[in-house]
């Protein structure tokens, strides 16, 4: 029981799969980054709509200074550059910027973001596909082995957010039926495609079954992606949901967990994956 034990939760592994989701991670941030790009005065300076919860909003010259710090610390998580500096550097910038503006848009997605830049401060992600390997063997695609216990940790995250909200959905009487969705496809979330499936006036059992079907199939997901045959199926149903909270919600901040779903896969395979078909 130990050996099982210990195999699951601390033995060495490749570090492939967790630095393929450092590298999504990093870009799907600098996207997310560029959206506040030409607003850092308005949303982040005292001359702007800033209301921070502990500090003073900084002066337009000094948060404009700031971002181009959060940039440039992406730039090295995205690269694997002096990695846990600018790993650091992100964590610490990211709670910065949610006590200045972004805790008044409170999101379960800020918080499974804060917990995963956490574990990426000291994962071991920037060991392979990064400036890191480089510059220390001579090769980009080198790489050292690392504790399997982060890449748990991030996969965990996700299959206990799924089943959480599932059991929300269970619990909440909003959820009872699927009239709350029916609801979401004209208000604020609402997006074109959403608003092309209202008009078309599907009788509301339609969308009872629809939140029926999601209630059953969340939690089944969040627990079959650590079934080896029931893997694949439940990735696809966490990969599609995901991107249809995208497409009829315009709900996008989660789609950085899409590619996140390879840490479910045993890196030893990931990595015979890659071995076999670019041969690193």
């Amino acid at each position: 029981m130990i050996t099982l034990w210990n195999h699951f939760w601390v033995r060495e592994a490749p570090p492939h799969a967790l630095a393929l989701v450092r590298i999504c991670l990093g870009i799907f941030l600098l996207v997310y980054a560029s959206t506040y790009a030409l607003h850092i005065t308005l949303l982040f300076s005292n001359e702007g709509l800033a209301l921070p919860l502990y500090n003073d909003a900084p002066s337009p010259l000094v948060a404009h200074f700031l971002f181009t710090l959060s940039l440039i610390a992406l730039l090295g998580f995205t690269f694997g550059a002096y990695f846990r500096v600018c790993a650091t550097a992100c964590f610490f910038l990211g709670l910065y910027y949610w006590q200045l503006h972004l805790h008044m848009f409170p999101s379960s997605y800020n918080r499974i973001l804060c917990f995963v830049l956490l574990v990426f401060m000291w994962s071991g992600a920037h060991k392979t596909f990064s400036y890191d390997a480089k510059r220390t063997h001579g090769s980009w695609t080198a790489w050292d082995p690392i504790s399997i216990l982060p890449q748990r940790f991030i996969a965990l995250q996700i299959s206990l957010t799924f089943i959480g909200v599932s059991l929300q959905k269970w619990l909440l009487p909003a959820w009872k039926t699927g009239e709350i969705l029916a609801y979401t496809f004209i208000g604020r979330w609402s997006t074109p495609l959403s608003n092309t499936l209202i008009r078309l006036n599907l009788p509301v059992e339609f969308y009872d079954g629809a939140i029926l079907v999601v209630k059953i199939l969340q939690p089944l997901a969040g627990i079959g992606v650590w079934i080896r045959q029931y893997r694949l199926a439940s990735i696809i149903f966490i990969q599609s949901f995901l991107m249809l909270v995208t497409v009829l919600l315009g709900i996008w901040w989660f789609i950085f967990l899409i590619p996140a779903c390879i840490l479910f896969y045993p890196p030893e395979e990931v990595y015979a994956y890659l071995k076999q078909k670019n041969g690193i």
